[in-house]
């Protein structure tokens, strides 16, 4: 239950409200006069206080002033007890900042019930103070959080600006006029297990990876659980970059069984690939840098999956094709750029 201070100058009076409390189950401590009383709750915080008016030395309303200017005692509760029945002095209680104000004489369930329903009021005001404290910081927090990622993807993007700017930079990679694949070999179909899922993931996309090296890919690299490969023209290989990636991207669609879904989308554009290397970890490779080249290419390989085209190029790309492939059908994408079928080699 509570500790209570119950502060009386009268003793048969605290007696009496001593006991009552003690049989509710409260702690009891007593003071026989106010500057007893503010002692006694300075000393050893109470969860309620219960204090006589009219005392000598000190009233009542002297001993809840001088608690309410101590920055430890401010929000105990403080019930008044007084002879005086009259409005004015239960208004000057009320606003001096008492809980509660109750009028001699009294019974003594009276008191246990006034201290009950003083405790559960400044329980129920603590939990809502709580709450609203609870929202307070999950807002601060969401905005950190936000302010926090914008800076960092500012960070980010200004590092990686300033790589390109560097006249070393030898190990990054930007190509002005790549051929752009970008392969999913693995979706559609019965969902499998995660181990299924795993299992065929790094099935197809290392068949794939052999096959787009095969056709002179310059680089494979994931996309999620796709493959985006390069190709670039490196003045090695007597077979043009477009012509190795429309045949790569026809071997892809033939070595797929028939009833898997399968979409291969080519697009022609800039490409730029940040080095990554940790010194202290040994990792190293590359990461594709977002561009419109990415964007697209990605763009068009959605649309083949929603319809269920194999092979599909952008309306340049099938241009650029237009000697060595047979389209079809063409379309337009969410965002408006033109796509166009392949359906194949162009015949002999």
């Amino acid at each position: 239950m509570a500790s209570v201070l119950l502060i009386e100058d009268d003793e048969a009076q605290r007696f009496i409200a001593g006991f009552a409390l003690k049989k509710a189950g409260h702690e009891v401590r007593e003071a026989h006069d106010g500057p007893h009383g503010v002692v006694a709750a300075r000393k050893e915080r109470p969860d309620i206080i219960v204090c006589d008016v009219m005392m000598p030395g000190m009233t009542g309303y002297e001993v809840l002033a001088a608690l309410r200017a101590d920055p430890d005692l401010v929000t105990v509760p403080f019930i008044l007890l007084t002879a005086m029945a009259d409005r004015q002095h239960m208004r000057q209680g009320m606003t001096a900042g008492a809980d509660d104000y109750l009028t001699k004489p009294y019974r003594p369930d009276e008191l246990c019930e006034a201290v009950a329903a003083v405790l559960q009021r400044r329980h129920m005001q603590e939990e809502a103070f709580r709450g609203s404290m609870t929202d307070v910081v999950e807002n601060a927090l969401e905005q950190q959080k936000e302010t926090l990622s914008r800076q960092y993807e500012t960070k980010l993007q200004r590092e990686i600006n300033a790589r390109w700017s560097q006249a070393n930079a030898a190990t990054d990679l930007h190509y002005d006029n790549a051929f752009v694949l970008l392969a999913d070999l693995v979706s559609g179909g019965a969902a499998p297990s995660e181990d299924g899922l795993i299992e065929r993931v790094k099935q197809a996309q290392q068949a794939a990876r052999d096959t787009l090296y095969l056709w002179g890919a310059t680089q494979v690299l994931p996309y999620g659980t796709k493959l985006m490969a390069v190709f670039a023209d490196q003045g090695t290989k007597t077979t043009p970059p477009e012509l190795r990636v429309l045949r790569a991207a026809i071997a892809l669609a033939k070595a797929a069984p028939r009833e898997r879904p399968v979409s291969v989308a080519l697009h022609q554009g800039p490409v730029a690939l940040v080095a990554l290397s940790d010194g202290l970890h040994g990792d190293q490779g590359h990461a594709l840098v977002p561009g419109d080249a990415v964007n697209t290419v990605a763009t068009l390989e959605e649309y083949a999956a929603s319809t269920g085209w194999r092979i599909v190029a952008s309306e340049a790309m099938a241009k650029v094709l237009q000697e060595h492939a047979s389209t079809g059908r063409s379309g337009r994408t969410a965002r408006g750029d033109t796509v166009v079928e392949i359906t194949g080699p162009a015949p002999a």
